[in-house]
């Protein structure tokens, strides 16, 4: 079983279907220099280096790092180097496993074929945020009623400590 050395993600070949979910494991170059890079860019603790086993899933490379071969195959091209959704400081970025594809005429110019992908980019982008600003309002909503009932605890807690020193000032 494979899986994908970046520290947060969870992506191995076990519970991942390159069919159904889109994404691909790509092992660590054997070039020193570009092997380094990707050491690097995989943000590991100091002093970790890759073996001839470890791979980076597709989710950590832009969309522009993949071509598509002749029999339809994706690649990745050979100065790709592993750049989102490395740590948790980063925004999240869509990626080409979880991207729809854009339409092309035969026609389009090529700033009309980046402008598509820009746009489509952004449109994934506003769609993440979306769904993480819902997710920030539904925990908020938590917060407020865990704050609530702690705040009737404490209260509770406050009259009782207040009727016990009542009750012991009572009998001395």
């Amino acid at each position: 079983m494979v899986s994908c050395v970046v520290i947060r993600c969870r992506n191995c070949s076990g519970k991942i279907s390159k069919n159904k979910d889109g994404i691909t494991f790509h092992r660590f170059p054997r070039d020193k220099v570009r092997k380094r890079k990707w050491e690097i860019a995989v943000n590991r603790e100091a002093g970790w280096s890759s073996s001839t086993s470890s791979t980076v899933c597709s989710e950590h490379f832009i969309t522009k790092d993949f071509y598509l071969t002749e029999s339809g195959l994706r690649k990745l091209s050979q100065d790709a180097v592993p750049s989102i959704n490395i740590s948790a400081c980063q925004d999240y970025e869509p990626t080409i496993c979880n991207s729809e594809t854009v339409v092309i005429n035969s026609n389009d110019s090529e700033e009309v074929l980046q402008l598509k992908c820009k746009v489509r980019r952004l449109e994934e982008l506003a769609e993440f945020r979306k769904r993480k600003l819902n997710h920030m309002v539904r925990g908020k909503k938590r917060l407020k009623k865990k704050y609530a009932q702690m705040k009737y605890l404490l209260k509770h807690l406050i009259r009782n400590d207040q009727y016990k020193e009542q009750l012991s000032d009572s009998h001395t």
